[in-house]
């Protein structure tokens, strides 16, 4: 499609306000830049460097059974799902974990310092978008590695003792950059990661 040009109080200049190599841009899917977290992925969509260092803002497909930990951050982090079912994990004031379930179009918002996780507990893929601030892209660009969006997930399976000391040590580099995980103090990664998978295999959510 070409671009009109500009007219400013009837001159034919195009205004020079944004130079086109810092304007407007698109994204197609499966377009930016893939993240790899434990057994799930996600794609920045727009990073701190397209927003001012305002914001940034991911997309993950999430497959059946998969999820992240309880974890929290001292800033927001704003949810929307567009496929499927995804399952948000909140903690109230006593320490009770309630499940919320949420569907194409369903919102969760949590807060900052909030405990919360995210999981697909059905049997279908899902989908959600995620915003929250720049710093939050600074973990996974400093402990994350980046992987082809097109190469497959890696198969799932039973995690051995290696798996988990590799997972332990991504959550105590998110201490490095002010994310909490309680899971810090697990006597071994093995064990956190068979918390994960027990969570995933318990569906009770509220909608």
């Amino acid at each position: 499609m070409k671009a009109s040009q500009i007219h400013s109080h009837g001159a034919t200049e195009p205004l020079k306000v944004i130079a086109a190599s810092n304007g407007v841009k698109k994204l197609g899917p499966k377009e930016g830049r893939t993240k790899q977290v434990g057994d799930v992925r996600l794609t920045w969509k727009a990073t701190g460097e397209d927003t001012g260092y305002a914001t940034s803002f991911y997309e993950m497909d999430l497959p059946p059974g998969r999820g992240i930990a309880l974890h929290s951050h001292p800033y927001a982090e704003v949810f929307y799902v567009v496929m499927g079912h995804t399952d948000f994990l909140r903690v109230d004031e006593q320490g009770q974990e309630e499940w919320v379930r949420c569907g194409p179009g369903d919102t969760l918002v949590a807060p900052m310092n909030a405990l919360h996780a995210f999981h697909n507990r059905t049997d279908k893929p899902s989908r959600f978008i995620s915003s929250s601030v720049y710093y939050h892209e600074v973990f996974f660009e400093l402990y994350a590695p980046t992987v082809d969006v097109n190469d497959p997930l890696p198969p799932k399976k039973e995690p051995t003792e290696a798996d988990g000391e590799v997972y332990l040590q991504l959550l105590k580099n998110a201490m490095r950059v002010h994310m909490y995980a309680p899971q810090v103090n697990a006597s071994s990664g093995l064990e956190v990661l068979r918390e994960l998978e027990n969570r995933n295999s318990n569906t009770d959510a509220q909608a």
